[in-house]
């Protein structure tokens, strides 16, 4: 079977000649500390990127916080709702009802029984 790295598609003896040209190009010593100053290079970078998202999740919040303060949706009906709340103990405290108008029948006049004025003679007029 042919393994291959998916990375950069290189093949195992692709792999052991970069690994011999480094060798011999950085020798055998420098080797581990070329690697540990990448180590901690990586971890400069993860740290640095965790305290950016950190930062963008605090302003969010701060956004968050502004923007309830701001809602004026909310507050409007949480004005209705103290309003209402207050009218209901108003009326508790008077022990009176408050009286609903009730709907009156419009005014109508049937044609059967309809009076049509009597005209105006000259010296009425």
């Amino acid at each position: 079977m042919y393994y291959q790295l998916l990375f950069f598609n290189i093949g195992g003896g692709e792999l052991f000649f970069i690994v011999l040209v480094i060798i011999m190009f950085f020798g055998s010593k420098k080797i581990p500390e070329l690697a540990r100053g990448l180590g901690k290079g990586l971890n400069e970078l993860k740290n640095a990127t965790n305290d950016i998202q950190q930062e963008i999740k605090d302003s969010t919040k701060d956004i968050t916080k502004l923007k309830d303060s701001i809602n004026v949706e909310r507050q409007v009906k949480d004005m209705i709702f103290n309003e209402t709340k207050t009218t209901s103990t108003f009326s508790e405290e008077n022990n009176t009802e408050e009286e609903t108008p009730q709907p009156t029948q419009p005014n109508t006049v049937s044609r059967s029984t309809s009076v049509h004025p009597k005209p105006k003679t000259e010296g009425e007029i």
